[in-house]
């Protein structure tokens, strides 16, 4: 029988949990495991790098502020004008 090898992710998720408190530091802790996890890593930065929204979700989802004219309001392609 063929030995399989673990993948990265089999490899991270086997590892200990770490011990997470007020001074544990995300950014750090991938910045020292990227050798190895590297692909994990790279993925990890480009997730936690994506710029927060500052819009609440209230703010967001809510349409009663919104006004909608004529030309904003339809659906059907046919009732558009330019």
């Amino acid at each position: 029988m063929e030995a399989v090898e673990k993948t990265e992710f089999d490899v991270y998720l086997d590892a200990p949990r770490e011990k997470i408190d007020d001074t544990f530091d995300i950014l750090k802790w991938w910045k020292r495991h990227s050798d190895t996890y590297n692909a994990l890593a790279e993925m990890a930065r480009d997730i936690i790098a994506l710029p927060v929204s500052t819009v609440s979700s209230e703010s967001a989802f809510s349409t009663s502020s919104r006004v909608l004219d004529e030309f904003h309001s339809r659906l059907d392609p046919k009732q558009w004008r330019p």
